[in-house]
């Protein structure tokens, strides 16, 4: 058990569901490295999308820190129901068809996730990620070892 509830909820996640997770170091969309494609396969269903990773946390190469990444941009998926506030609220292009079809996949592939492991949480908050505080330094942390 860790010190932090959010990490042990993301570690029940992990090993419930059996997840693994592959970033390319290649495949970006729209050529932004912040935006890594991701191989997520949780209860044995593989799933490709991009992940938002401004912060360089895939260097880590940590599971549970991954895991936070993926189980992120889900949520930011469905916080904006809208294509247009959600490409700006990132910097994306909203005219380019790649971005289009990856939001539309992102949206296949939340609900398919949910179905999976039931409602799609991070645990960590925004503040902690964003600051490197709490529970998302742990992880950090834990990955430069």
């Amino acid at each position: 058990m860790s010190e932090y509830k959010e990490i042990d909820a993301l570690n029940n996640i992990y090993m419930k569901y059996k997840v693994e997770i592959r970033f390319s170091t290649t495949d970006f969309l729209t050529d932004n490295k912040d935006y890594c494609r991701v191989e997520f396969k949780v209860g044995g269903k593989l799933f490709n999308f991009y992940v938002e990773d401004e912060q360089d946390d895939i260097r880590y190469n940590y599971p549970l820190l991954n895991l936070c990444l993926v189980l992120r941009e889900l949520e930011y998926y469905i916080e904006t129901d809208d294509y247009l506030i959600w490409c700006n609220e990132r910097s994306l292009d909203v005219k380019n068809p790649d971005i289009l079809a990856h939001y539309k996949n992102l949206g296949t592939v939340y609900r398919e996730v949910e179905y999976i492991i039931g409602k799609i949480d991070s645990y960590i908050s925004d503040w902690d990620f964003e600051m490197g505080s709490g529970a998302s330094w742990e992880l950090r942390k834990k990955g430069l070892h």
